[in-house]
């Protein structure tokens, strides 16, 4: 059985073209070139305002599924969807506002959001604030999916939401509240950053499971890929490799999440290697994608 039939598979064109979009120049180049790669149903994405025009012609124009991703920006303040200090989550929202209309603009299906810092003596009420931004958000959003990624509180980028269960208590309050257009994901880097294992965050997620980010992680805290910076599949130390992704493939095809009638979403998210190109990486990075789906299919329960 052909992934093709169950999953729709993306890239993170931000991040495999890290060392080069911040040239305006080179973010349209890279990106037009994986939105004309007949691999990918899907491109994971965010562009500057400078070259809006032919960015959003060249995503309209591909036909490819776009997960848009929202988050600081260089130059920009800090975002906090949670902050204690109201003017800075009513700055938040106002950004989060303008990156949705750019999302609409490429006619994003579901857009990709984090939780902000952590506040470890204020947990419960930012919850309660967070909570009460992304009901706002998923008012604004409309037809477009809004989710939440969970990433570490303690080890890395320190995030109020570090894991999956605290995730989908965000998605099921804002559920509650009457906006059916909130869920969680899946990020494999975060996961050993988060005190998980695969089988956990997948059975946490549960139903709330709506995008994928397959990865790899360094734990080992002296060498410079460690924490959540997406090293791709062979860095020296990395966590995961091809039978990980087919775990998580079997148990996603497993829980239903991988079907026919309403295929589930998967996308690659790592940097290049050191001393190889980016393309030569998302060619290995894609055979390793179609080498544990065969692994999965085979020793699926």
């Amino acid at each position: 059985m052909s992934f093709c039939d169950s999953m729709r598979l993306g890239v993170n064109h931000h991040l495999l073209y890290a060392d080069v979009i911040k040239d305006s120049s080179e973010h349209l180049r890279t990106l037009e070139a994986v939105l004309a790669d007949p691999r990918l149903d899907l491109v994971d994405m965010w562009y500057p305002w400078d070259i809006r025009e032919a960015c959003v012609k060249s995503v309209l124009d591909s036909g490819k599924i776009i997960y848009y991703n929202m988050g600081n920006r260089a130059g920009q303040r800090p975002l906090a969807p949670a902050s204690m200090d109201k003017e800075h989550r009513e700055y938040t929202l106002a950004v989060y506002k303008d990156e949705l209309d750019r999302a609409t603009l490429v006619k994003a299906r579901k857009i990709i959001t984090n939780s902000g810092p952590n506040d470890a003596e204020n947990r419960d009420r930012c919850k309660d604030y967070l909570v009460d931004f992304y009901i706002e958000l998923c008012d604004c959003a409309e037809s477009m999916l809004v989710m939440i990624e969970p990433t570490d509180w303690d080890t890395s980028k320190c995030k109020l939401i570090g894991s999956s269960k605290e995730a989908v208590e965000i998605c099921r309050r804002v559920r509650e509240a009457g906006f059916d257009n909130m869920a969680s994901m899946i990020d494999m880097c975060h996961i050993p950053l988060m005190h998980e294992t695969i089988a956990q965050a997948v059975a946490d997620t549960g139903e709330y499971l709506e995008h994928i980010h397959l990865g790899n992680c360094v734990t080992d805290r002296p060498s410079p890929f460690y924490g959540d910076k997406h090293p791709g599949f062979g860095i020296e130390g990395g966590v995961f490799g091809v039978f990980d992704i087919a775990e998580v493939f079997r148990l996603c095809l497993a829980s239903g999440y991988f079907k026919k009638e309403t295929p589930g979403s998967a996308s690659i998210e790592m940097r290049r290697l050191p001393g190889r190109s980016s393309e030569d990486c998302f060619d290995k990075y894609y055979e390793v994608v179609c080498q544990a789906w065969e692994i999965a299919v085979k020793t699926e329960v």
